[in-house]
């Protein structure tokens, strides 16, 4: 592959800064939570038979039940359209 020579490349600013600004953002936000302490007995030793530190562990727990949360809640919406369109056509 041929190597592009430096006087052809041109710097845009304007991206530059909207791309380092995009990745100086933090990923996460750091919060405070009570949790009892066999909840958090148990997720250390989730964390440490897969490896996975705990916080980062919770997290992914967190965010599966809440994606299958809203899963469930359109899947249920679906099943409710459907029922009413049987009774629409019983009714007929």
């Amino acid at each position: 592959m041929k190597e592009p020579k430096l006087v052809n490349l041109k710097v845009d600013s304007v991206e530059t800064r909207r791309v380092r600004k995009i990745a100086a953002k933090p990923k996460t936000i750091k919060i405070t939570i009570n949790i009892d302490a066999s909840s958090l007995a148990s997720l250390k030793r989730e964390a440490a038979k897969t490896g996975i530190p705990y916080q980062r562990l919770l997290n992914q727990l967190l965010s599966d039940t809440l994606q299958k949360k809203v899963s469930d809640e359109s899947r249920l919406a679906r099943l409710e359209r459907e029922v009413a369109n049987i009774k629409k056509r019983i009714a007929a």
